[in-house]
């Protein structure tokens, strides 16, 4: 069989495993005897030709990769840039594509030829680390910008005929700024991508770096006018960078000792401000309550608010402060001593402040803290003035305070915390109450009166993963000598996380409210987190009947609570308790919020809190509603694109509201949906201009069910999960390509070329076949996939457009995917109608300049869809290939705007059944007869199944001289082309295979 008809049976027949060993051996043996063992000279950096970028010049350019604003990569936009990437990559393969990886050991600095792990192909990196021990590298693609850790036997020298240019990829930073924390925030990060990611920019060369390879620049953004370095501190993300960097931090000791010295060394005779001590705190009391603005703040622990009824008395010492110094002549022999109170000019707005002195940072500058705002800075000694005491009269207005209820998720408050913490309570009127004191603060709740519905700052940190909870009791010393009970388990918890880093994610709607608050959860193939909240379910129903103790509920404590919609147990979080009534529990694995019954709450353990919250807060990034609320049409429409399917997001912002999203469903960029309808406007943007846009003609949608609601959304919506997918970006493999628009109403018999469901099958039509135009395309793509960079990253959804290399003849043709794994995919070529399958790294995605001439196969269904289920049973997937392989009878009912609506029947010598009715005949069996049913757990793949007519195997698809109605693609061909030493056999079994089938659905009339 293999020896003789190997070609026809190599899909059918299995390899004798000692005959593929021999067959690698021999080819093992030729590589190494053939292979060229010639070194070449070691290549650095520095042995690259410089480019011929100066300071100052302004260029064109697209940001390829960003880690940072302090580091990011470029490509200059010309002509010259893109022909020396080709040729440069073109001669990396003819040097490095056939001969034998052999553990090379690379130098830390060189330039290498190194294999790109997603793509198998070879490009120049320059080697960062060696670990010898481990056998890998840590590599930076110097023509790209992306970094890789990879084995030695992916590294091999730079070759002698490979030209010295320079990094195609320019490594920037931005100029003139620093982070205001130790590092880059990743929400600076991602808001950054957004703005520069797939945009022609404009760059100025600020400044040159490390032997001129590195550049200090600037971009304009020129959708809002700004700078970038500019836009960052808008933002609050960077600061203006001080050329005059700080002395090394040292220890406090030889802080304090050079400070005292720097005081003294100048002091002798002067004026040492002694008399000037700090005035008393403002005296609180346990269970006060005021309003207050935050003046400062470090962390939740470290926060300085004012009272707003002390306002008026504030502004009158500010006026008394101007007047006081106004009228004290400047003197040189003023020297305050640290700890005395003096006046100070504040460098933002020159305006005299109460100061106390904290140390001398040198002999002529001072740092002072100002006692009514808790803020500090470093001053000249002309900026500070003498302080009567009559202006210490006042206490001092500056109040520290710390956030009770909440603890930091790690050992210490996180940048991201105090950026979220600081857009909940600066420039906002709160209301304080004072609960207790820890280390000379006092420990307070913050209410922001001004939000609908008013917010607990501590519980919206809890809420959005930013801190977790802590009780109060656990902040107080107990009293001495009091007996102290055990203390209760410590309930800790996560929620679950979306990435920020930029890439695609697939969600499901578990509850969706409007465009500006839904409720999410992610979707995964291997059906993980339904089968967690399965066994959930079952462990809190046995937990909540054996423990009846009655339950105190308390604000921001999780729970678990009773639906009352199904009478089932889940995990809750209590937000609001009613005195003397109902407590408002949020599902943490759903989203909704109900009014539960005391008696219908208990408490939770440790154990079922192991799992993170499933449910995901988000808003849709990129559009405002038309009016101060959603309207009723803008949420249905939302409604019909989100819910029930699988949604494909991007994290865009993350602010109190949740993650803000980019949304694509089914192809479509949800926000310009809602747009392109008048369903909704862009942020900022007038009711007006919003109506004034040209929109796009609507696609009927089919209403919403009523379970699909709002007031009945229990659960994640029952969706139909497109298959096979893992977050796919459609805009890199697009789903909406165009197909063949069959004639309609003539009888015809089909060639099947790959079926994957009653509801999805492809036929071969080459009958119009524009073959000059498939010739430029397919010339096109090849130069297209040649100088391809890289790969998407994205794993693509079945059914979605690509360019595959075909194993034959390695050219690159326009395919379709049926069935994708987490290495490889099979296709079908569109153009030919066979089919194999590929590793990732011989697929790229399509432009959609290559989809306008239409495809080759036509996208089929079979008439009746509405009453398709979603999700199809083996068998009847089984009985439908093996019907359409032994030859049937179609013709066109409709074209739905996607697919071609057929109606089959078989042939009269197989009894001229109606395939239609068998098939529903065939679904209806499963569904009833238990016995015979195997269902088709949730997000379980369907495996698209490949044709198994008689066909011979198409060994390429054609050439691009060769019209595709020659091709050596056979499909329909009743004859193998070959003898076969088995096909009686085969053919005997598959009859037999069909009788089965036929007989154990019920349905269909027997051969």
């Amino acid at each position: 069989c293999q020896s003789e008809d190997w070609n026809a049976h190599r899909h059918m027949c299995k390899p004798r495993e000692h005959y593929f060993e021999i067959c690698n051996t021999v080819t093992w043996r030729l590589q190494v005897n053939n292979g060229d063992v010639t070194c070449s000279q070691r290549v650095y950096l520095r042995d690259l030709r410089k480019n011929d970028i100066t300071k100052g010049m302004e260029i064109q350019v697209s940001v390829v990769e960003l880690h940072s604003p302090g580091r990011f990569f470029i490509h200059v936009q010309s002509p010259e840039l893109v022909e020396a990437l080709r040729a440069i990559t073109v001669e990396l393969q003819k040097t490095n594509g056939g001969s034998l990886g052999t553990d090379y050991k690379p130098d830390t600095g060189e330039v290498c030829a190194v294999k790109y792990s997603l793509d198998q192909n070879w490009y120049r990196g320059v080697v960062q680390s060696v670990a010898a021990d481990d056998g890998n590298a840590k590599v930076l693609y110097i023509d790209f910008g992306n970094e890789e850790d990879v084995t030695l036997d992916r590294i091999k020298p730079l070759a002698a005929s490979i030209e010295p240019i320079p990094p195609c990829a320019l490594e920037c930073s931005v100029a003139g700024i620093t982070p205001v924390t130790d590092s880059w925030m990743g929400v600076c990060c991602m808001a950054v991508r957004q703005l520069v990611a797939g945009k022609s920019l404009t760059l100025t060369v600020v400044d040159t770096q490390e032997n001129d390879r590195t550049y200090a620049v600037d971009i304009l953004l020129t959708p809002i006018g700004k700078q970038l370095s500019t836009f960052l501190m808008d933002q609050g993300y960077a600061v203006r960078e001080d050329v005059n960097k700080k002395r090394a931090e040292q220890d406090v000791d030889s802080l304090v000792s050079a400070s005292l010295e720097n005081f003294r060394r100048q002091s002798g005779g002067k004026n040492e401000n002694m008399e000037a001590q700090p005035p008393d705190p403002l005296t609180q009391g346990l269970g006060d309550t005021f309003a207050a603005m935050v003046t400062h703040l470090q962390s939740p622990y470290d926060i300085i608010c004012q009272k707003l009824d002390n306002a008026s008395v504030i502004q009158e010492l500010h006026l008394k402060l101007r007047d006081h110094c106004s009228q004290t002549p400047a003197s040189q022999n003023f020297r305050p001593a640290p700890g005395t109170v003096c006046c100070s000019l504040f460098y933002e707005d020159n305006q005299w402040y109460r100061a106390k002195v904290l140390a001398y940072s040198s002999e002529e500058k001072v740092c002072v803290g100002y006692i009514d705002f808790g803020n500090s800075e470093e001053v000249e000694l002309s900026r500070l003035c003498s302080i009567s005491s009559e202006l210490l009269a006042l206490p001092m207005q500056a109040i520290p305070c710390a956030l009770a209820g909440v603890r930091p998720t790690a050992e210490v408050w996180s940048e991201e915390t105090v950026l979220m913490l600081r857009r909940m309570v600066c420039n906002r009127f709160l209301r304080v109450e004072i609960l207790g004191e820890r280390e000379g603060m006092a420990l307070v709740t913050m209410i922001d009166e001004a939000s609908d519905p008013q917010g607990n700052v501590a519980e919206m940190l809890v809420a959005t993963g930013y801190a977790l909870p802590s009780n109060h009791q656990d902040e107080e010393p107990t009293t001495k000598g009091q007996p102290t009970a055990p203390p209760p388990p410590q309930l800790l918890w996560t929620c679950a996380e979306l990435p920020t880093e930029g890439q695609m994610v697939a969600l499901v709607v578990s509850v969706m409210e409007n465009p500006g608050e839904f409720y999410c959860y992610k979707y995964n193939q291997e059906g993980t987190d339904l089968q967690v909240l399965a066994e959930l379910g079952a462990e809190l129903k046995r937990h909540c009947e054996a423990d009846i103790t009655p339950f105190t509920p308390s604000v921001g404590e999780p729970c678990c609570a009773l639906f009352s919609g199904d009478g089932a147990w889940y995990r809750g979080m209590v937000q609001g308790v009613w005195a003397g009534s109902k407590a408002r529990v949020y599902f943490v694995d759903y989203g909704n919020t109900s009014d539960v019954e005391p008696a219908h709450l208990r408490a939770i353990t440790p154990e079922l809190l192991k799992h993170h919250f499933l449910a995901i807060r988000c808003w849709l990034a990129g559009v405002e509603p038309l009016s101060p609320q959603w309207s009723a049409e803008s949420i249905v429409r939302f409604q019909a694109l989100c819910v029930g399917q699988q949604l494909h997001a991007r994290v865009l912002f993350i602010t109190e509201r949740g993650y803000g999203l980019q949304l694509d469903s089914s192809g479509q960029n949800v926000a310009t949906t809602l747009l392109s309808e008048q369903l909704a406007k862009a942020p900022g943007q007038s009711q007006a201009h919003a109506k004034s846009i040209p929109t796009v003609p609507k696609i009927p949608q089919q209403k919403p069910k009523n379970n699909q609601s709002k007031a009945s959304a229990r659960q994640p919506a029952k969706v139909s999960i497109p298959f096979g997918s893992d977050g796919t970006a459609s805009d890199k493999f697009p789903l909406d390509w165009r197909t063949v628009e069959l004639p309609r109403n003539e009888t015809f018999q089909p060639c099947i070329a790959a079926v994957v469901s009653p509801s999805l099958f492809y036929l071969f039509n080459p009958s119009h076949v524009y073959v000059e135009r498939l010739q430029s395309v397919m010339m096109d793509l090849a130069v297209y996939c040649t100088t391809k960079a890289l790969p998407s990253r994205c794993k693509p959804m079945p059914g979605a457009a690509c360019c595959a290399q075909f194993s034959g003849d390695k050219n690159w043709y326009r395919a379709v995917f049926l069935e994708t794994t987490e290495t490889e995919a099979s296709v079908i070529y569109a153009d030919y109608g066979n089919s194999e399958k590929l590793p990732f790294a011989s697929i790229l995605p399509i432009p959609t300049e290559f989809l306008e001439l239409p495809f080759q196969i036509a996208r089929c269904a079979l008439t009746g869809k509405e009453h398709f289920p979603s999700v199809w049973p083996v068998e009847v997937l089984e009985l439908f290939s093996a019907l359409l392989s032994d030859g049937v009878l179609a013709s066109v009912q409709d074209f739905d705007g996607n697919s071609n609506l057929l109606s089959v029947t078989l042939q009269i010598e197989r009894g001229g059944g109606h395939l239609n009715t068998m098939i529903l005949e065939g679904l209806q069996s499963t569904q009833t007869g238990s016995a015979k049913t195997r269902r088709q757990e949730p997000g379980q793949t369907k495996t698209p199944i490949i044709a198994t007519a008689p066909v011979t195997p198409a060994t390429a698809p054609v050439t691009l001289a060769t019209a595709p109605a020659t091709a050596p693609v056979t499909i329909c061909s009743p004859d193998y082309a070959s003898p076969c030493c088995c096909r009686h056999l085969v053919q005997k079994v598959k009859h037999i295979f069909l009788l089965l089938l036929l007989t154990y659905s019920g349905g269909g009339t027997r051969p």
